[in-house]
């Protein structure tokens, strides 16, 4: 079934009615009701009852109903209420998230505002539920209703949810007309959002956001380098008097592929275009796939150097070398989220009417320890094998 799955977040046994003509609501209107307390809820046997609730918001809302009534509720180990920390993880998901908090509750916020020390026990029951509300309304920035009685919420959800198909449907139709079926196939949810919503600085938004997704996709080989989890050796070096070669051209290797990288910046320059003038999106995506292709190509070089075998005595060739190359990694790594940093600041300073010059120059830089280590150590290694030959001719 492709109904919409509408997640009622609040306390249980103070809400019970609410909870259950909210229930009856959604039903009748052709939507599944997710609340925990209900048959239908799925649950997962190996988990508990807050692991099934994390859950189900996690793999299973379209849309999370939240309801903040006179009870903050149970604390979990995050030391968050469930109710709190279901909200958290719609939020986190990018799902709407419709707000209703008790007209008293709110009342008492004000007081408790300007007297955070008082007593409000006779209104809420632990008053960690005045910074939730300030989380969701000032930090998280969710709009709020206030509600009496069911009826309100109903109401509110009833104009609500029409609002919110009638946006779906230009979306639909925006999806249609403008955005391509090779996108349609291959950007993610929020590369697309990008491209409907099309905000101040979008074409740079979908440039990090690509890169993003694309060297995710990488992580797994990121996590096999970080804890060791190498394949079995490719390569034997057997021979001692081949070790400085075999690092040199390591060394190299790794040199053009940082040249490689610096010919991409000049690409992504020019996909992205002059002031004023469009980008080339689909050329600003055919380079972030190239940039992790070879962010990839850089990982399994360092896969590649750490499984060599060689003798023990020499293994801080095999160090060095990937140090140098790790470090480079890390750089790679880091640039979509600096980017990402960049476009932040430079909307927030739009709206404060402060010009931002945006650079999207990819610095990388030397591991120059790494760098002196390996060159003493090969210098060292050539002398002395050269001591070897004159020996042993």
């Amino acid at each position: 079934m492709n109904n919409l799955n509408i997640f009622v977040s609040s306390t249980c046994y103070d809400l019970s009615q609410l909870r259950a003509n909210l229930y009856d609501f959604i039903n009748s209107c052709g939507h599944n009701p997710f609340l925990s307390e209900y048959d239908n809820f799925p649950i997962s046997t190996e988990l508990n009852s807050i692991e099934n609730c994390i859950k189900n918001v996690k793999d299973n809302a379209d849309i999370l109903v939240l309801i903040v009534g006179s009870r903050y509720g149970s604390i979990i180990e995050n030391g968050k209420s469930i109710t709190n920390t279901e909200f958290l993880t719609a939020k986190q998901k990018g799902i709407p998230i419709f707000c209703f908090i008790d007209k008293n509750t709110l009342n008492a916020l004000n007081f408790w505002k300007n007297n955070k020390d008082g007593n409000f026990s006779n209104i809420v029951d632990n008053k960690q539920i005045f910074e939730f509300i300030t989380d969701i309304r000032d930090n998280k920035k969710i709009w709020t209703f206030s509600f009496e009685k069911s009826q309100d919420i109903i109401q509110t959800l009833k104009i609500q949810l029409s609002y919110l198909f009638k946006n779906s449907l230009k979306v639909k139709n925006i999806i249609d007309r403008d955005i391509s079926d090779f996108f349609k196939l291959n950007l993610s949810e929020k590369c697309l959002k990008i491209l409907i919503e099309k905000n101040s600085f979008f074409e740079f938004e979908f440039l990090y956001q690509t890169l993003i997704d694309e060297i995710e996709k990488k992580e797994f080989l990121k996590n096999d380098i970080e804890y060791s989890i190498l394949v079995e050796p490719k390569h034997f070096i057997n021979n001692h008097f081949d070790l400085p070669t075999w690092a040199i051209n390591r060394a190299s290797s790794h040199i053009n592929t940082i040249t490689n990288l610096k010919g991409l910046t000049s690409m992504l320059q020019k996909f992205i275009g002059e002031y004023g003038e469009p980008s080339d999106i689909k050329g600003l995506y055919y380079a972030s796939v190239k940039y992790a292709q070879i962010y990839e190509q850089l990982l399994n070089w360092i896969i590649d150097v750490k499984s060599t075998y060689m003798d023990p005595e020499f293994e801080d060739i095999k160090i060095h070398l990937s140090d140098l190359a790790m470090h480079t990694a890390n750089e790679l790594w880091n640039y979509p989220f600096n980017i990402k940093e960049k476009i932040v600041q430079a909307k927030h300073d739009e709206l404060n009417g402060v010009e931002n010059i945006l650079d999207l120059n990819l610095t990388l830089t030397i591991n120059e320890q790494a760098h002196d280590k390996l060159n003493e150590l090969l210098e060292k290694l050539q002398i002395k094998f050269s001591k070897l030959k004159e020996v042993n001719p």
